[in-house]
């Protein structure tokens, strides 16, 4: 009796680790509720004519988390992959007052905080940084990447949206 007591207790010790949650594997979409995101862009406007070369951007303000704006950016890639959109929100405090995620001078990274006054220093909060065509973290105390968006381009409008279109 002593013996089948024994393998039980070790079973359900080896289920019980085997069921925890590795605090790693946190879903890209978990640190702030869902938010509605539905936007076209005209790669033709003026307005978005840096979208047109590799490495450039554009902040859509008004849309994302907060309000806080959405980040649209060209990879350099060919195809599906040539345009990416991010939450400006960062996912390190995300409520946090100084939360933005805006693009460092490289063009390369995001990193959170923001450009402010007329000479545009940059003004870190937490100072994640995070790879401008995936939005991976890089560095920082940021666990989890940027919040990203489904964009699909068709002719020469993309469309960006938190819900996928097929």
């Amino acid at each position: 009796m002593k013996k089948i007591n024994f393998f039980l207790y070790v079973a359900l010790l080896i289920l019980a680790i085997a069921c925890k949650k590795d605090k790693r594997q946190i879903s890209n979409q978990d640190f702030f509720p869902p938010v509605n995101v539905d936007f076209y862009i005209n790669l033709d406007l003026p307005l978005y004519s840096d979208l047109n070369f590799a490495n450039n951007y554009v902040i859509e303000p008004s849309y994302g988390y907060r309000q806080r704006g959405v980040i649209v950016y060209n990879t350099g890639f060919t195809g599906p992959d040539q345009f990416v959109a991010f939450d400006r929100s960062c996912p390190f405090k995300v409520d946090s007052s100084c939360s933005y995620v805006s693009m460092d001078s490289s063009n390369l990274y995001y990193r959170c905080g923001q450009y402010t006054g007329v000479r545009g220093s940059f003004v870190p909060c937490c100072n994640s940084k995070f790879y401008a065509s995936n939005g991976g973290q890089a560095e920082g105390p940021a666990d989890r990447p940027l919040r990203q968006y489904y964009v699909t381009m068709t002719g020469r409008i993309l469309h960006i949206t938190n819900t996928p279109t097929f």
